[in-house]
């Protein structure tokens, strides 16, 4: 049985030049980790109800984590002059 093994290329660094293309590597980046929705829609995931099953808490876990995986990719994906002008950023829309 063969499986099945995703290794994305190393991420695209800005570093202030060619942003037209950049950011079209950067969206499929993200796309790969399924991160690009937390981008695109900057939406915080529903605070958990009271009583919650052990399921919903990894789950509200994992969507709460994606915007920070979301912003370290980001954050990682730029020189340190483009750093600079983003790093006060809180979301990874602002970014």
């Amino acid at each position: 049985m063969a499986s099945s093994s995703f290794s994305p290329a190393a991420p695209p660094v800005f570093n202030g030049e060619g942003y037209h293309i950049w950011v079209v590597k950067m969206r499929t980046y993200l796309q790969a980790f399924d991160l690009w929705e937390v981008v695109n829609s900057d939406v915080e995931p529903e605070p958990l109800r009271a009583n919650p099953t052990v399921a919903q808490m990894k789950q509200y876990s994992e969507e709460k984590s994606k915007k920070h995986k979301a912003m370290s990719c980001i954050q990682n994906c730029v020189s340190d002059v483009i750093f600079t002008r983003i790093m006060a950023c809180e979301t990874p829309k602002q970014a």
